[in-house]
């Protein structure tokens, strides 16, 4: 437990501003955006049928102007930064061992490197689901005063915590990352590019009607029209999110334990 509540504590910050900065923004933004929908009538739903934008993310024009089809369209692209989070967070946990050029859990206590890879990833889980929960938390308070609104919130909650799942894998690829490039000196914008790149594969394969393509992204894991619609994720995507997610640990566990450790300048 010491280099788990080492590592929170030196993720404390980054947690309380994530927190914040997510609850809010989606608490603010959703009344705005449901605003738009209001009174929306017929032919404007015909104007936005087909938009490229909508059919990239998995959203028709008729979902869209629903409150749930609202709250999923901005889930799409608040996914893109709870990705970089949890990517660039365990990134960043490993290699600052390696860019400070000092193994900072063994200043505290000698343990295994076993304990330490996975204390160093359960930190960066806690962070994320802290986020994501009070993402969770501010989309639920908004549809909760909106009066005249009918919300589904088994739909709303696997809606959330789809988002929460693919910054948890995003997580993982982080702490992968951080394994095997150990020497990298911009986790942020390596993470970035990462999202960007994984962001683009899930919008080309709902563009091109591919859903092998899915099976590549994390985004393409979960589909906001087919968990509105049978309330429920897609189980063979999950399946492979648990095989993909649980084989990255275990290889960049057994890397890590074998890796060099570095001291001083």
């Amino acid at each position: 437990m010491t280099v788990f509540k080492y590592e929170l504590k030196q993720l404390k910050n980054n947690i309380i501003i994530w927190s914040l900065s997510m609850g809010g923004l989606i608490f603010l933004m959703l009344p705005t955006y449901l605003g738009f929908i209001s009174g929306t009538d017929v032919l404007m739903t015909k104007a936005l049928d087909n938009n490229p934008m909508f059919e990239a993310l998995g959203i028709s024009a008729a979902l869209v102007m629903t409150p749930l089809g609202m709250f999923s369209f901005l889930n799409s692209f608040a996914m893109t930064a709870a990705a970089i989070h949890g990517m660039s967070i365990a990134f960043s946990s490993h290699t600052k061992e390696y860019g400070n050029r000092s193994a900072e859990f063994l200043l505290t206590k000698p343990h295994s490197r076993n304990r330490v890879f996975w204390s160093k990833f359960l930190a960066s889980a806690a962070d994320s689901l802290i986020v994501g929960t009070s993402y969770i938390i501010g989309a639920a308070l908004t549809l909760l005063k909106i009066k005249d609104i009918s919300v589904d919130w088994t739909a709303f909650l696997l809606l959330g915590i789809s988002l929460v799942l693919v910054e948890l894998m995003f997580v993982v690829f982080g702490a992968a990352a951080g394994t095997f490039f150990s020497n990298t000196g911009t986790p942020v914008l390596l993470s970035s590019c990462t999202m960007f790149a994984f962001f683009c594969l899930s919008s080309m394969s709902k563009k091109i009607h591919a859903p092998v393509l899915g099976y590549f992204t994390p985004f393409g894991f979960f589909d906001p029209g087919s968990i509105i619609k049978t309330g429920a994720y897609q189980w063979n995507y999950m399946v492979w999110y648990v095989i993909l997610g649980s084989g990255l640990l275990l290889i960049s566990c057994r890397t890590f334990r074998k890796k060099d450790v570095v001291f001083g300048g």
